[in-house]
């Protein structure tokens, strides 16, 4: 897929080819149709999307996208949240306790738009960092920000009940990575660094934080 991806995004010189994303036209293709089109670019061709898309144009239209994605995704995980607590009431004899996800979902909902904007400038922050680290970073941090940005799209997968935020993070893995190198045109393996090494800290910060977590309660 990625080898494919690589090749399909390189066949037109970047220059020559760059396009603003339909959310950004929407004034030509309207609000839904701008989105629903940004949204199919992005999880089905990020090779041509990425490697299109201009990164001199500013970066509130990409970080607006993002937002809104995102609180859909929140909304509708709140509701699945909903739906479990609903259907665990009828097996439980605590109600406190089935309704406290619910209650999770509904605080993150309300939250949203300024966790999604806060996560997305870190994101694109250390994804660029590590870029600059390898030299992969031919056009700059706002390149880095559009590419995280509009890789939210694949939030939309949140309207799958229980399963489909999974699915959601796992496909934004693929399309960080083939919009990173589409976009900055280059090598693969330097996208899979930019990405992999903040994830892979996390991952032991928060392994580090829940074993002092189990050692204090010990």
């Amino acid at each position: 897929m990625v080898t494919e991806e690589f090749r399909n995004a390189y066949e037109e010189p970047r220059n020559e080819s760059l396009q603003l994303p339909p959310w950004e036209q929407r004034e030509t293709y309207g609000w839904l149709n701008g989105t629903y089109l940004t949204i199919k670019g992005v999880m089905l061709s990020p090779g041509r999307f990425f490697h299109r898309m201009p990164s001199q144009v500013g970066m509130a239209q990409p970080l607006l996208f993002a937002v809104a994605l995102g609180v859909v995704a929140s909304f509708f995980s709140w509701m699945w949240a909903l739906s479990g607590s609903s259907l665990q009431v009828l097996v439980s004899d605590d109600f406190g306790e089935t309704g406290r996800g619910a209650l999770y979902g509904f605080l993150a909902f309300l939250f949203s738009p300024v966790t999604v904007a806060v996560l997305v400038i870190l994101k694109a922050a250390i994804i660029h960092g590590v870029l600059l680290l390898v030299n992969g970073n031919r056009l700059g941090f706002e390149a880095t920000f559009r590419v995280v940005a509009y890789t939210e799209a694949t939030a939309i997968l949140a309207l799958v009940p229980f399963c489909g935020s999974v699915v959601g993070g796992i496909w934004s893995l693929a399309v960080t990575v083939i919009g990173l190198y589409s976009i900055h045109e280059t090598d693969p393996w330097k996208a899979i660094v930019a990405l992999l090494v903040p994830l892979i800290f996390c991952l032991m910060a928060t392994g580090s934080a829940f074993s002092l977590l189990l050692l204090g309660f010990g």
